[in-house]
């Protein structure tokens, strides 16, 4: 029961991570730093944590029984900072949570890296994201975003073709959005769907940046697929930066407002990256994976050789340096390519994969 009673103390207003951990430490368990009295509080807690603590604790009296038993009931796991199998690296960081909730199967000491970006993704931000995603996972990878709409999206779908993936929430477990809901289960099968916020809490403005700090915690590197000027993938790359973890950022179009965050990030020293295997190369980590060979002849072959490798070009760029292409067939043999991997488009423009 010692850890429900920790995540009770962790659900009060204006306590959060530090303030409970050292409540903690101060009366050697949570049960008795649940039922100590003002006086002894006042020897640890600020008057107004104070008055939030004894508020809540007079609201929600059996609040660690109720707890147990809601977890049980609904099959939610409870990891404690204590336990066995709280990941040793999200110990490291200056605020890691004492408690948080989970769905499916840890693994504390796997290679994990997080990748994250905006809600509104572009085409070839979700082709991008979900190559890197599959490619690291199969390479032995976990990776971790946030279950969020867009490019987190698009990471754990990628991720579970191959391996597995873990799913950070901004909110309650028992909150999970009922569109979201699908995805989630999924994740749980192979994976882990987490929050350190108790069961009943809501999203709202400030949970999801504390979420973020969890999500960079977890992970060995940070890789930001398409983020605009005030993204929230930006302030997980931030916190990565406090962390000592590494930051990753995929270049898009100097065009597009989405890559705005990527390449201000790349601007101030976060690796460039194209690719799943400049992740593998950084790590210097070597796959089983043969690459694979496509071979390419006719029109499909002069198509390709005329599209960039970190550049962008229009369709209509092609057909001027070719005179035997149809301009009617020029859609339908970027279609084959794009089906092969090989090419990445970005609204009408397009780059080698």
């Amino acid at each position: 029961m010692e850890k429900y009673y920790v995540a009770a103390i962790n659900a009060v207003n204006l306590l959060g991570a530090q303030r409970t951990r050292k409540l903690v430490e101060f009366f050697k368990s949570a049960e008795k730093a649940w039922r100590a009295g003002e006086e002894q509080l006042k020897q640890i807690l600020s008057p107004k944590a104070i008055e939030s603590f004894l508020e809540f604790r007079q609201k929600n009296p059996a609040a660690p029984e109720k707890l147990a038993e809601f977890c049980d009931a609904h099959k939610i796991k409870l990891c404690s900072i204590s336990d066995a199998d709280y990941p040793p690296l999200l110990k490291e960081i200056n605020s890691p949570p004492p408690v948080f909730y989970y769905k499916g199967k840890l693994q504390p000491n796997a290679e994990r890296i997080a990748i994250v970006g905006t809600r509104h993704n572009t085409a070839y931000g979700e082709r991008v994201t979900r190559k890197i995603s599959n490619e690291l996972a199969e390479a032995g990878f976990t990776i971790v975003s946030g279950a969020a709409y867009g490019i987190d999206t698009c990471a754990h779908q990628g991720a579970m073709k191959f391996g597995r993936t873990v799913a950070v929430l901004g909110y309650g477990i028992s909150k999970i959005p009922r569109d979201k809901k699908s995805l989630t289960d999924q994740i749980a099968e192979n994976g882990v769907v987490m929050t350190e916020f108790s069961p009943g809490t809501n999203a709202n403005a400030g949970t999801f940046p504390t979420r973020n700090r969890i999500i960079a915690g977890l992970s060995r590197g940070v890789i930001v697929v398409e983020a605009g000027k005030r993204s929230g993938a930006l302030i997980t790359s931030s916190y990565a930066g406090d962390f000592s973890r590494d930051v990753f950022a995929v270049p898009g179009s100097v065009f597009f407002e989405k890559s705005y965050g990527c390449h201000e990030l790349i601007r101030d020293g976060a690796i460039l990256v194209k690719n799943a295997q400049d992740i593998l190369d950084f790590y210097n980590l070597v796959t089983d994976k043969k690459p694979e060979c496509v071979e390419l002849a006719g029109d499909e072959k002069k198509v390709f050789d005329l599209i960039p490798a970190g550049d962008y070009i229009a369709p209509d760029e092609i057909l001027n340096q070719l005179d035997d292409i149809e301009p009617n067939e020029i859609s339908r043999i970027i279609l084959q390519l794009e089906q092969k991997n090989l090419i990445i488009g970005n609204g009408d423009m397009y780059t080698r994969a």
